[in-house]
């Protein structure tokens, strides 16, 4: 068994990395999907994560150090059904019960069962698909695995490292089998996705996590903008340069120019459009209530200004060509210092406010509601 227990850390550590990889889109699907957060389907996520890296570890590794292991007699195809019954019934001729149910043979076969257990319960009761379609794709999963095997994971290799085996496909089947029917007892305090669906128009509290989220959404929205902005301005002087120019900004004016864009993008358009909410306060469902029912631009450029001037000027100003002036680096400094207070500011004023409005509704005399109110 110590054999086999590598691959169990390697899908633990592994999916951990993985599911933080994917923390911040995953809650974002979520928030949009269900209307809220989930806890409990997060953490189907989470073990959703870890049970993808572990079947690739249980079944694809440890590669070969060779590309051309053809010689290794490790891979190869076996058709006929039915053979581990006689592997185990010859390697356990004379032996005890318990020696029997522990030994390779047999535990290689429980394995493969086990293995796709928990894609029979996640098919089956986290993706909600029917038992019937919860087991094929448990079979196709399997398959593919075995086809993945047999081709030496599609020519990477030269050729196949592992045994490509009907057995191991048929023990995969059953595991989903197995999967499908204890899934609604192993995950009965998992909520369906098609009740939150149903749930997804219902206003929720504003709480300090959700506003959060929404100022970490509203910090990507800016390094996207910033992306963007860079590529309307930089991609055709390549074009034009046939690929030999810089790929960064020459000098301050392209800066400026890609600054002005972002601004546009993240601060200006979502300022003027319908509520004034940010960007991020609209992906959780937040919307700014004002006194005069909005009717104040000023009101809603002010909001979005306050911390959304300073931290895409800063964010721009991380691109300045060297050299530079010292005095365009000592105010670029200036500015990175006044965004990060004002971003720390924004964020410890939020439990502090009322109605969680924090620090830029404040400001801009605005409250903050569920846009779904």
């Amino acid at each position: 068994m110590a054999g086999w227990t590598w691959q169990a850390w390697f899908g633990l550590i592994g999916g951990a990395l993985l599911f933080s990889a994917v923390l911040v889109p995953m809650l974002l699907v979520q928030t949009r999907r269900y209307g809220a957060l989930s806890f409990r389907r997060l953490l189907g996520a989470a073990a959703v994560s870890v049970y993808a890296v572990a079947l690739v570890a249980y079944t694809l590794l440890p590669i070969p150090e060779l590309r051309a292991n053809c010689g290794a007699g490790g891979g190869g195809l076996e058709l006929v059904p039915g053979h581990s019954i006689g592997d185990i019934l010859r390697e356990t001729e004379g032996l005890s019960l318990l020696r029997t149910l522990t030994s390779r043979a047999t535990l290689q076969v429980v394995l493969n069962v086990a293995l796709f257990v928990p894609f029979g319960i996640i098919a089956r009761r986290y993706w909600n698909r029917g038992p019937v379609l919860s087991i094929l794709l448990g079979a196709l999963l399997s398959l593919l695995i075995e086809a993945t095997q047999l081709t030496g994971v599609w020519g990477l290799f030269e050729c196949a490292y592992r045994v490509a085996d009907v057995d191991d496909l048929i023990a995969n089947t059953a595991g989903a089998a197995i999967g499908v029917l204890i899934a609604p007892v192993v995950l009965a305090w998992m909520p369906s996705a098609k009740k939150l669906r149903a749930e997804r128009g219902t206003p929720r509290p504003v709480t300090v996590w959700r506003r959060w989220f929404g100022m970490i959404l509203d910090a990507i929205a800016v390094q996207i903008a910033v992306t963007v902005a860079s590529l309307v301005l930089l991609v055709p002087k390549l074009i034009v340069s046939g690929g030999s120019g810089p790929g960064v900004p020459e000098n301050l004016v392209e800066v400026v120019a890609i600054g002005v864009g972002a601004l546009l993008l993240v601060v200006v358009i979502p300022a003027v459009v319908s509520t004034g909410a940010s960007i991020g306060q609209r992906l959780v469902w937040l919307a700014p209530e004002w006194p005069d029912g909005g009717r104040a631009l000023g009101r809603r450029l002010a909001r979005a200004a306050v911390v959304g001037v300073p931290y895409t000027v800063a964010t721009v100003l991380g691109q300045l060509p060297e050299p530079v002036a010292d005095s365009t680096q000592t105010v670029a400094g200036v500015i990175g210092i006044v965004s990060a207070l004002v971003v720390a500011i924004a964020v410890i004023s939020v439990p502090f406010t009322r109605g969680r409005r924090g620090l830029s509704l404040v400001l801009a005399g605005g409250e903050l509601r569920d846009s779904r109110a």
